[in-house]
């Protein structure tokens, strides 16, 4: 991973929730989606989603 990703990735980590969802959207609207990813990209993915979704679950019910 490139030095310049792993700084924005390192100061998403401290944007809000509503902030990551802000910016999640520009990505989706600027980026577009093209053959550059692979299906084990997207199946990676899928995976970090789907544990998102999990803990999002889990923490309503706690």
């Amino acid at each position: 991973m490139t030095q310049a990703v792993t700084h924005i990735l390192s100061e998403f980590e401290h944007l809000s929730d509503a902030e990551r969802r802000e910016l999640r959207r520009a990505i989706v609207e600027r980026v577009p989606m093209s053959s550059d990813l692979t299906d084990d990209d997207y199946t990676a993915l899928a995976a970090a989603s789907f544990r998102a979704l999990d803990e999002e679950e889990d923490a309503q019910r706690a």
